[in-house]
């Protein structure tokens, strides 16, 4: 789960010491905050389920909805419990059939965590994952997290967790010298925090019921899904779903927008897998997080970055820069993605710069990269 797994679980462990300030409890998530996700056809037989503010310092996966002539495929399931939920209650405005298959891009839990409230409305859907993210979600990477059923322990560790997320975004909006919309922007993760504890009562993981390495197709007369393992990439066992027919690519966090992800990813690996599904020419492009895309400026636009990441990291890396002492100056690759919107800013250096920093830094250096815990 990025959040959890990445930069802010770092900033949060002093914060995580502390005794608890006394505030009084944020409200909900306001209407204009973009937490809960909606659903948007994209196509004949093909929805999009997002966020409609596309970024989140706590993010909730896209879902893709394919309809084929028996029953619904998803590409992933939401972040939480709750999110599943409300994904069940959206799918019933678009269509009567049931969910007969859940593939999952990756196991991060913004993307898996929803799927539990799914298959307790169609328990006999598929689950559908490659053979290194299946590993990913039974093994170590999402020890944290109940397998098949609630487990108190574990909910009261990952509130915990919580508690030190809400601690340092208390501490942060103390300081007088945050800008105004940096202000806004924390506020508003406070509110979504606040749902983000509702939305996750009672979660636990379900796991794939099914699994290939490389290609399995799902067949249909109408709408056949290849799902693909296209390589390493955002992590080492991406899924994406490629609807030949239609020329429609689900990509998972291979691509995000507006602010790519970059921690333990693979940025050589990465570059040729996004480059090898730019070649299949896909007419709609469907992100693991932001709106679907109808042409490849922004696919092009993220290879560039990876490409030219991975050169400033080379160079540092040539001149004996050691890992501790990375410094990138990505401000001109920065501005091309999130322009002079501080908020953002704050944010492409922390889910960019400073995670891909790293992961570049030990591709250069011949450093093995591995992926985090949930």
């Amino acid at each position: 789960m990025k959040l959890l797994t990445g930069l802010l679980a770092a900033l949060l462990a002093p914060a995580a010491m502390a005794a608890p300030a006394a505030a009084p409890t944020p409200s909900l998530p306001a209407p204009d905050d973009g937490y809960f996700q909606q659903i948007t056809r994209v196509g004949d037989g093909l929805w999009l389920i997002a966020q409609p503010q596309p970024f989140h310092i706590q993010p909730v996966g896209n879902v893709v909805v394919i309809e084929q002539s028996d029953g619904l495929v998803l590409v992933d399931s939401g972040g939480s419990p709750g999110a599943g939920r409300r994904i069940v209650e959206l799918l019933a405005t678009v269509s009567d059939k049931p969910v007969k298959a859940v593939a999952l891009s990756h196991w991060h839990g913004d993307h898996v965590l929803g799927l539990s409230a799914i298959a307790q409305r169609w328990p006999k859907l598929e689950v559908i994952a490659t053979a290194t993210t299946a590993g990913h979600l039974a093994g170590k990477s999402m020890r944290a997290y109940p397998k098949g059923a609630p487990d108190a322990a574990l909910q009261a560790a990952f509130d915990q967790r919580l508690d030190g997320i809400d601690r340092f975004l208390r501490d942060t909006l103390a300081k007088p010298e945050l800008g105004s919309v940096e202000r806004r922007g924390f506020e508003r993760s406070q509110r979504l925090f606040q749902q983000y504890r509702i939305d996750t009562r009672g979660m636990y993981l379900v796991l794939p019921t099914r699994t290939f390495d490389d290609r399995l197709v799902l067949e249909d007369a109408k709408r056949p899904v290849e799902l693909l393992h296209p390589g390493r990439g955002n992590t080492d066992g991406d899924l994406v779903a490629w609807l030949p027919r239609q020329r429609v690519m689900a990509s998972g966090d291979l691509v995000v927008a507006p602010i790519p992800f970059g921690f333990n990813v693979y940025p050589a690996d990465w570059q040729r897998a996004l480059q090898a599904l730019d070649d299949r020419h896909p007419a709609l492009w469907l992100p693991g997080h932001g709106a679907a895309m109808r042409d490849d400026r922004y696919v092009r636009q993220l290879i560039h970055l990876i490409a030219a990441s991975r050169t400033a990291v080379a160079s540092e890396v040539g001149n004996g820069v050691a890992r501790d002492k990375l410094k990138l100056d990505l401000s001109s690759q920065r501005g091309a993605f999130v322009g002079d919107d501080a908020w953002l800013q704050r944010w492409f250096d922390r889910y960019w710069t400073q995670p891909f920093g790293d992961a570049g830094w030990r591709e250069a250096s011949g450093q093995p990269i591995e992926q985090g815990e949930g």
